[in-house]
């Protein structure tokens, strides 16, 4: 008898337990999706709630602003006269932010631009700017009109005292339409309330008037959720917490944000099934799918993993492209450069780029020229990236690239042509732009191929920094000379702000004598700093790294008012002070304060200006010539006389003498050198006269022998600076060197 086959359900129950699991699997997948999009949802909501506060605290203190424009505008007069300030502000506020304006007295009467005064005496607007401090009202309707306005008003303060107050009504449309602005999600989908859930601004549920309307009131028009609660707690207590909540037959997620003023509270709300209609669509194929054969089943564990490659490659896209340039970001450039440095054959150096003072182009010319030269270099470096290369913009200005180094002087030239193309960026385009691209590069070689990223970046970074800002040096290569010399800038950098706060920077002063009778004729002031910590640091090595890191400006602010207190002194002790002049450097002339500032100092310590006169180099002064002749022309209404420094070091030395309106050239060092030899005397001849053709004072600077004193001398160079005559000295030689005024006789009385 043959034995009957037995039944092997492992088969069955594979399959079985397969499909259990593909269901569960799904089952899990399909909550945690869920939870994802809620997750979104809220995120969502939350950021476009922060953009419609941003938009309202911006829009609020403009108004704000504005009022005190208006105030500074009316204030010119001695005497508050309030038809005057009408009639100026008629003028001025024609079709600006406030729909209606007006001013009003001490006693509470008001006058409107438009004619009309009314008394609002008891007006809570007026009552708390008469007491000193700005104020926002809730809703006021306007009978008149029958429009609904918000009121902005603030204190008029003469003599720290106030004299009136000024107020502007501001339609609530307005608002409303400020709340719109780039908020596509959430328009007409939000309200501003009070700690009492007054609807101050209404953009969510079409109300004719805001006037009386709470918040509450519409919310319970849908029932009584327990979720109005934590609405209500939102605004009542601060909560940012959300709230689900089913109104008008849609499921809407609630949330808060909570301004700094008035106690008011901006409410926000979204579209829970709105924001669900993908999650449903995917969901509702997955069920079908899986309720489906196994073949269809199989078919949507191929679609899913089809839509997970592509959501993936999308993921990679913004993980991987670099939003501005289109190139690498920096996580695909580390992957990529892990991968070309496991080529033993070749010999790799990571090589970083910036811009120098790329900040001030974007102030300048603004961020979008800015980006337009992040472009342009990602377009020059790519030109350069051979085979196994790779690079990709970091951040801000700066590149980093992986390059082969198996010959350094060719690696060095591709730089080099790559710093040529970016300087000659704007070269023959007539477009205002005068501006040129100037690059630092950290070259850092790979030793070790294994080792980090990162950390072969950091080499190269730290290699850049050494001569960040140094045109004549465009690159530096890390080695054990640069590595000490970054960490003595390093060790520079810990020190100064210390140093300058316990006055370790001394003020030397280098004599400048007239040369036609060798007497003082004037000074210039020059820094020394003597650590406490690391004895004499020579100007060489900090003022570039004062200049890279911004900190020269605290220094120039610095040695001005050591200046000006030197000064004052020596008027108070009877001395024939003459002026003395201070260097400014490029980055004080980006300080939009500092004119105020200097202008305070000379206040401070009531020094005349014509005692105290700033130098500027010709580079800096090359810059940008309309701006600076703004600030030279500003500086001249103060009364301060302008040097040109380092004259000839320069771009274009002649153009400078045209269009720059200085009062004194300072002729450099390098031509006083050529004295003595027939083509250098013809230089400095010419340079000499046509500075005094222009009607501008002559100063020699490194003047050290007497041949060239008296060349100089026969040439009529006003005055000479150098060691000739003297090198810098402490104020206490200096002082020896100025005379003393002498003392008025007093007349003597007639005999009888």
């Amino acid at each position: 008898m043959k034995k009957e086959r037995k039944f092997n359900p492992s088969a069955i129950h594979l399959i079985f337990i397969f499909t259990v699991c593909v269901l569960a699997g799904c089952f899990l997948y399909l909550k945690f999706l869920e939870g994802q999009y809620n997750s979104e949802t809220k995120s969502v909501l939350k950021r476009e709630t922060g953009q419609i506060k941003e938009s309202v605290n911006s829009m609020i203190e403009g108004r704000f602003e504005r009022l005190n424009y208006l105030v500074d505008f009316m204030m010119d007069d001695s005497e508050l006269d309030y038809q005057k300030c009408i009639a100026r502000l008629q003028i001025i506020n024609i079709g600006k932010d406030f729909e209606k304006v007006g001013i009003a007295d001490l006693h509470g009467k008001a006058y409107m631009l438009d004619g009309d005064s009314y008394d609002i005496a008891e007006k809570e607007y007026y009552q708390a700017a008469l007491e000193g401090s700005r104020y926002l009202s809730n809703i006021i309707a306007d009978g008149g009109t029958r429009g609904e306005y918000l009121v902005f008003s603030r204190p008029i303060e003469k003599d720290d005292k106030v004299v009136g107050v000024i107020f502007g009504y501001e339609s609530v449309s307005a608002l409303k339409r400020v709340m719109n602005i780039s908020n596509g999600l959430l328009i007409g989908q939000s309200c501003i309330v009070d700690k009492n859930g007054n609807i101050i601004v209404d953009n969510m549920f079409a109300s004719a008037s805001s006037v009386n309307a709470r918040l509450m009131d519409y919310l319970y028009s849908s029932g009584h959720d327990k979720s109005i609660g934590k609405i209500e707690g939102n605004y009542k207590y601060g909560y940012t917490d959300f709230a689900e909540l089913e109104y008008n037959n849609d499921k809407k997620i609630f949330y808060a944000a909570h301004f700094d003023f008035n106690d008011w509270h901006l409410i926000t709300m979204i579209s829970k099934n709105a924001m669900s209609d993908f999650r449903d669509k995917t969901m509702f194929k997955s069920y079908v799918l899986i309720a489906s054969f196994l073949i269809l089943y199989l078919a949507t564990v191929f679609l899913i993993m089809f839509l997970k490659e592509k959501n993936k490659r999308s993921i990679e896209r913004i993980a991987y492209v670099d939003e501005l340039t289109g190139g690498n970001t920096y996580a695909k450039f580390e992957l990529l450069a892990r991968k070309y440095l496991q080529n033993i054959n070749s010999k790799y150096a990571i090589v970083t780029i910036d811009v120098d003072r790329f900040k001030y182009i974007n102030d300048i010319f603004g961020y979008d020229e800015g980006n337009e030269v992040i472009k342009y270099l990602s377009g020059e470096i790519e030109k350069i990236i051979e085979k196994d290369e790779v690079f990709a913009h970091h951040r801000g200005d700066e590149f980093v690239l992986l390059l082969k180094a198996d010959s350094m002087e060719k690696l060095i030239a591709r730089l080099k042509d790559l710093a040529k193309s970016a300087v000659g960026k704007n070269k023959n385009k007539d477009n205002g732009k005068n501006y040129e691209i100037y690059l630092s590069m950290g070259i850092y070689v790979i030793e070790n191929n294994n080792m980090r990223v990162d950390m072969a970046l950091d080499m190269a970074t730290m290699t850049k920094k050494a001569i960040k800002g140094k045109h004549n040096m465009i690159y530096a290569v890390y080695d054990e000379n640069m590595k000490n010399r970054i960490l003595r800038e390093q060790e520079i950098e810990s020190m100064m702000e210390k140093a300058l706060k316990d006055e370790e920077f001394k003020v030397y002063y280098q004599p400048k004598y007239d040369s036609a009778t060798c007497e003082l004729a004037g000074a210039e002031a020059l820094v020394r700093w003597y650590s406490n910590a690391g004895g004499m640091v020579f100007p060489n090595e900090f003022i570039p790294i004062f200049e890279n890191n911004g900190f020269i400006i605290e220094l120039d602010k610095y040695m001005f008012e050591h200046v000006c207190r030197d000064m004052k002194k020596w008027l108070e002790e009877g001395y024939e002070a003459v002026p003395v002049s201070v260097n400014l450097s490029q980055l004080q002339l980006y300080n939009t304060k500092f004119i105020e500032e200097y202008k305070a100092i000379l206040e401070k310590y009531d020094i005349p200006p014509k005692y105290v006169q700033l130098e500027l180099t010709e580079t800096t002064l090359f810059s940008k010539i309309s701006t600076i002749n703004k600030i030279i022309d500003e500086l001249h209404g103060i009364g301060f006389k302008i040097l040109m420094d380092d004259f000839g070091t320069g771009y274009s030395s002649l153009s400078m003498l045209k269009n720059v309106p200085i009062d004194i050239l300072k002729l450099d060092k390098s031509f006083v050198d050529d004295i003595g030899e027939s083509k250098g005397d013809i230089v400095v001849s010419t340079i000499v006269s046509l500075g005094q053709l222009l009607n501008m004072k002559i100063v020699a600077e490194g003047v050290e022998t007497k041949e060239q004193f008296e060349f100089l001398r026969d040439i009529f160079c006003d005055e000479i600076q150098g060691y000739y005559f003297s090198k810098p000295i402490q104020e206490s030689e200096y002082r020896l060197k100025m005379k003393k005024k002498k003392p008025v006789a007093e007349p003597v009385a007639l005999k009888a």
